[in-house]
């Protein structure tokens, strides 16, 4: 038998032991961010993380091409210097371990290829959300929620390059969770949904839980002012209950909470019994579920709440106790409104009618009922816009036909200035509204895009992208429309034909490129 020359089996000790390296890649800790492309002149910023994302200190650091990159050490972290076109592999060795990054450099002559990767994260778990923090001066730029199998709900806070500041765990275990937004302050809300109740968490740009609050029923909407107020709206299971709360934005001080008017039904001598209606020798009132849009802060520091307030009274002349009654001869009275509420900061409210409607008609005539869709945006003139529904319902049995809708501008005196008509859809409602260039408002429903004057509620063009159903993403500054379809982002104008922007869905932008989680 021949041997080996000991320069080969040296030379297979180091690949088989690169491969054990390679393969305990994803185990225990890693060398972060991944999937890392440079261009020359480039620095990159490394550092060590354990499969909790938490850092480790005192990794010993190295490059395998120093014609390529330079590699010097800063306090924790590693950073990489593209020197030349190539491919480098920089190493990491910790506790007698050694963990591996391939990283690409490319010429600086031109961009790089589309759909190229500058960085990566390597998950924790299941990812949530993803959103811009409001940029501070020593704040991070990015946040990112995620769940593990076990339900623990890390939050965490990474640089432009791809660096993570920080992480935060969530001090209680739940299924629903959301990362609601960013604040004024650089820090993150979080929002812990449970079946009848949540809890808002604040973590600050230093990774500190800030404050926290419980609120009872279902979270319906937030808002922030300049003046680190935040708003938020609630509302019991049922619907009947509003309850619209200001906060300290620093502290978690309530400063205010206000209860929206509710809505009523009463019975006089009458009562329900499933879908018909008999006679009683009682009277009783029953609450009515109201329908409440988002929360806005306009560019007056205002906030903003549209909502639903409806009183109806069922009687009958005179009838025998236990009877059926016949629902021609029940007198149904409804005194409606559809409200627009301006709430300031110490808690006082203007309250402006949108829309009424007091009648008086028999139970088996068509019932008519205006309703905020959800959606409310500034129209940059300290007014509002309003999506507004009408729904159309044939009582007692409940059997509805399509709604009408319309966008209400309402300005800063609280007057209505016109209702614009949208079309008819089929499909989910992506109830959403941007304002571009030159007063041109876009809106969506079903599969069509809606561009109109926001000034005068004049119709300036549609499109039909020949799908079940489209989103706005954002107005741009050429004054064409980034449009989110099931399949792509989408730029959108007036007579030219669609560019795609990007496949897929589009998490969100910043600094002009597009940021997204690589798993």
């Amino acid at each position: 038998m021949s041997r080996v020359p000991a320069a080969v089996l040296v030379l297979l000790f180091n690949l088989l032991l690169c491969f054990r390296l390679v393969a305990q890649e994803d185990s225990g800790w890693r060398i972060s961010p991944e999937k890392i492309n440079l261009q020359m002149g480039d620095d990159r910023a490394l550092q060590a993380l354990d499969d909790s994302a938490q850092e480790l200190h005192g990794a010993q650091w190295s490059v395998d091409r120093p014609d390529l990159a330079d590699l010097r050490e800063e306090g924790n972290l590693a950073v990489l210097h593209a020197k030349a076109v190539g491919t480098v592999v920089v190493s990491a060795t910790l506790n007698g371990e050694m963990r591996f990054r391939e990283i690409k450099i490319w010429s600086a002559l031109r961009a790089l290829p589309p759909g190229t990767t500058n960085w990566g994260l390597h998950p924790i778990g299941r990812e949530i959300g993803d959103l811009p923090a409001v940029p501070t001066p020593d704040g991070p730029t990015v946040y990112s929620l995620e769940q593990t199998a076990a339900g623990d709900s890390y939050l965490r806070a990474d640089r432009e390059d791809g660096i993570q500041v920080w992480t935060w765990l969530m001090p209680e275990k739940t299924s629903d969770v959301e990362l609601v937004c960013g604040d004024w302050m650089g820090g993150a809300l979080i929002s812990a949904n449970r079946g009848d109740s949540f809890t808002l968490y604040t973590v600050g740009k230093d990774g500190k839980l800030r404050w926290q609050h419980e609120f009872a029923g279902v979270r319906k909407g937030h808002a922030y002012n300049l003046q680190h107020l935040v708003h938020i709206l609630s509302q019991s299971l049922d619907g009947t209950v509003t309850h619209l709360t200001g906060l300290d934005e620093e502290s978690g001080v309530q400063k205010f909470e206000l209860t929206l008017p509710a809505s009523h039904e009463k019975l006089v001598n009458v009562g329900h019994q499933g879908v018909q209606v008999v006679c009683t020798s009682k009277s009783a009132t029953n609450p009515l579920r109201s329908v409440v849009s988002h929360l806005m802060v306009n560019m007056d520091g205002y906030a903003y709440v549209a909502f639903s307030q409806n009183d109806w009274t069922l009687t009958s002349k005179s009838c025998t106790a236990g009877s059926v009654l016949d629902p021609h001869e029940l007198s149904f009275v409804r005194d409606e409104k559809l409200l627009l509420w301006q709430v300031h900061p110490d808690g006082t409210y203007r309250s402006s009618v949108v829309e009424t409607t007091k009648i008086t008609q028999t139970l088996s005539a068509p019932v008519s009922s205006a309703f905020p869709t959800g959606a409310i945006v500034t129209d940059n003139m300290n007014g509002t816009l309003v999506p507004v529904g009408f729904s159309h319902v044939r009582l007692p049995e409940n059997l509805t036909d399509p709604a009408d809708e319309y966008v209400y501008r309402v300005d800063e005196e609280g007057e209505v200035v016109y209702k614009y008509p949208l079309p008819k859809y089929e499909g989910r409602l992506n109830d959403e509204m941007v304002i571009g260039n030159d007063d041109v408002a876009f809106a969506t429903r079903g599969g069509t895009l809606i561009a109109f004057n926001v000034r005068t509620g004049k119709d300036l063009w549609r499109w039909d992208s020949n799908t079940p159903e489209i989103s706005v993403f954002a107005a741009l500054a050429n004054g064409d429309c980034a449009v989110q379809t099931p399949t792509a982002l989408v730029e959108v104008g007036n007579g030219t034909k669609p560019k795609e922007l990007l496949k897929g869905k589009a998490m969100m932008g910043w600094q002009g490129q597009m940021f997204r989680k690589h798993n």
